[in-house]
C-alpha cells in the first residue's frame, strides 16, 4: 500500500509536466504505468523523448524499454489487464483465465463486477454459468 502512495507522490511531478507543459490529447497514469494519447505520430515521438528526458534529469528514473511502445488505437492497447479499443474495452485473456480459476464464494462479487464491466454479453453469460457451477460445488 505504501509503495502506491509513494509512487503517486513521487510521480506527481511527471503528471504536472505532462499536463501543463506537454499538454497531450489525453494522459492517464496509474501507479508507475502511464499512457499518452495523440493523433499525431511525430508529436507523440517528440513527447516520448521529452518525457524520458524529464524522468532521467528530474527524477532519476528510466522507462522500461519493453513497455515503451507506440500503438495504433485500432490495434488496441493493453493497459492494466484491459485491452482498450477506440470503441470499447475488454478483459485480456490472462485476467479472464485468472478470474475463472480464482473464483470462490468470498470473491464472486469482485470478479463478477470485473467481468461485467469489461466483457461482452456472451462472456458475461459464460461467467454466470461458472458462478452457478462454483456455488453448486460449495453447497454439496
Amino acid at each position: 500500500m505504501t509503495s502506491q502512495i509513494f509512487a503517486n507522490i513521487y510521480l506527481n511531478e511527471v503528471d504536472r509536466f505532462v499536463k501543463h507543459i506537454i499538454k497531450p490529447q489525453a494522459y492517464l497514469r496509474y501507479g508507475d504505468d502511464f499512457i499518452i494519447i495523440s493523433d499525431n505520430l511525430n508529436k507523440l515521438k517528440l513527447t516520448r523523448e521529452e518525457v524520458k528526458k524529464f524522468l532521467v534529469e528530474n527524477l532519476r528514473l528510466e522507462i522500461n524499454t519493453q513497455n515503451d511502445i507506440i500503438v495504433k488505437a485500432k490495434r488496441g492497447l493493453k493497459f492494466l489487464g484491459i485491452k482498450i479499443f477506440p470503441k470499447g474495452k475488454t478483459l485480456n485473456k490472462r485476467n479472464w483465465q485468472k478470474a475463472r480459476a480464482r473464483l470462490n464464494l468470498r470473491n464472486i462479487s469482485s470478479y463478477s463486477g470485473l467481468v461485467r464491466k469489461y466483457s461482452a454479453e456472451k462472456r458475461i453469460k459464460e461467467f454466470n454459468w461458472i458462478i452457478l457451477d462454483k456455488l453448486s460445488e460449495e453447497i454439496r
